[in-house]
């Protein structure tokens, strides 16, 4: 690096080498680029999987029952198509309410709605268990169900159901098949109770049926259909982006500079370079980092959204206020990791130093669910302008409110937010040219204070 190069040219040069180190090896090109991308591929061809033809349900279930009741409807309920044709109904209403699902029901019931050519055959003498067992060892039966008189009982209080209806399978058989059969036994044995109490068990299964349910939010600005799901889980999603984009890029700053300054390659960078140019150019070059992760991780995220046909939860406004924060944040964290990285000899004395900040940046973690289920509340708007926790919070609070966030509330936050960023720099910048040449025992917190003031 030549001692005449301009201090921009120098910062600059120090931000290629940062970056270069940390984004252009194998591990980081593995984890950041081609795990998105094979998760991306595997969406791609996810579709074809879902619609495979399952294996048909084909073969012999044996059922011992004493009372021999059980097996006929076994047979009504195969043959009838009862329990999986309302299982496709179900489906269907639900992938209905999901945006870009209808007609992939039928895709999601295969397992379920395979083929059956399924043989009922009723066996009333317990004694035969342990040999209709062999049968299934054998694979001359695909199962055996074991039902007592207990199960056929209609249960009270006080009953005891569990243990009541066994059901024996080969270890050939997939589980869905394993599920299927469970389905046919729950269903036979619950038909055959009814009919014992001469109940119109066809009637009460149409009076059970659930209704469809739509929810729509009435919001000052007209109507919107909500997902509740998805209303708890964006919020989280968003915010845990930025939180591990931004950490991780944070920890290379903070490692790079502890290895440098154990190993003195530090001194020979700042014979080259001012503390100042060397931090901010540290900084820099693990920005671009941050930024490579989340536009890797934030695309496949936009990629998935895009294919299930919900992109239109992502808005412009939405992508530009998650970009401010995300600078907010990055910038709060770096210079942090920047001046504990400079005030230690190893990663073992910067854990210390690190404790008291990463528990204040955990705590967007731990506030999340009372502050997406009431983004309005004083809690929410009081932690949205508090740094450090403002970028996290305000992502948590702009993606879980219905209605747009008060707009002095934005500002706010942003005006803040950028505050603290220059004011957190220019601390670290002053703790970074102290401690990046100082050794021996690390620094207390009150002497990283007292490095603040010094002149």
């Amino acid at each position: 690096m030549s001692r005449s190069a301009s201090p921009l040219r120098k910062t600059l040069l120090v931000g290629w080498r940062e970056f270069r180190f940390t984004a252009l090896t194998p591990a980081f090109l593995l984890g950041v680029v081609a795990v998105p991308l094979a998760m991306l591929g595997l969406l791609a061809i996810y579709p074809i999987l879902l619609f495979q033809e399952p294996v048909p349900l084909e073969g012999t279930l044996v059922i011992i029952d004493p009372s021999g009741e059980v097996a006929p409807i076994a047979e009504g309920v195969v043959e009838g198509d009862e329990l999986f044709g309302n299982a496709a109904e179900r489906v269907e209403e639900l992938m209905s309410g999901i945006p870009g699902a209808s007609g992939t029901s039928s895709g999601a019931l295969n397992a379920f709605t395979a083929a059956t050519d399924l043989t009922i055959q009723s066996v009333t003498n317990l004694d035969e268990l342990e040999s209709l067992k062999d049968e299934v060892r054998e694979g001359n039966i695909i199962a055996l169900a074991s039902v007592s008189e207990m199960a056929l009982d209609t249960p009270n209080e006080e009953d005891d159901p569990e243990g009541t209806v066994e059901l024996f399978i080969s270890t050939e058989s997939p589980p869905h098949h394993t599920a299927m059969l469970e389905q046919i036994l729950r269903e036979s044995v619950v038909q055959t109770r009814a009919e014992r109490e001469g109940i119109d068990y066809q009637n009460v299964k149409q009076i059970l049926e659930p209704p469809s349910m739509e929810v729509v939010r009435v919001l000052e600005t007209g109507e919107s259909p909500e997902d509740i799901r998805i209303r708890m889980a964006l919020p989280i999603a968003l915010m845990m982006l930025l939180w591990i984009s931004t950490f991780t890029s944070g920890n290379y700053v903070l490692t790079t500079t502890i290895e440098e300054k154990s190993n003195k390659v530090m001194e020979v960078l700042l014979s080259a370079v001012s503390p100042m140019q060397l931090m901010t150019g540290k900084i820099l070059g693990q920005a671009v980092v941050a930024i490579f992760m989340l536009v890797m991780y934030g695309g496949m995220a936009i990629g998935v959204l895009a294919a299930l046909a919900m992109s239109d939860l992502i808005s412009v406004s939405l992508l530009l206020l998650s970009i401010a924060y995300f600078v907010i944040a990055y910038f709060t964290v770096a210079s942090m990791m920047a001046a504990i990285g400079s005030a230690v000899n190893d990663l073992r004395d910067a854990q210390s130093l690190m404790g008291p900040a990463v528990i204040v940046l955990i705590l967007p973690l731990i506030l999340w669910l009372p502050i997406t289920s009431h983004p309005e509340s004083m809690l929410s708007v009081v932690a949205g302008l508090i740094p450090p926790l403002l970028p996290f919070v305000m992502i948590l609070r702009v993606t879980a409110s219905a209605e747009p966030l008060p707009l002095w509330q934005i500002i706010a936050s942003l005006t803040i937010g950028g505050v603290s960023v220059f004011a957190m720099l220019w601390m670290c910048a002053r703790i970074f040219r102290i401690g990046v040449l100082m050794q021996g025992k690390p620094p207390s917190p009150l002497e990283l204070l007292r490095w603040i003031r010094y002149r």
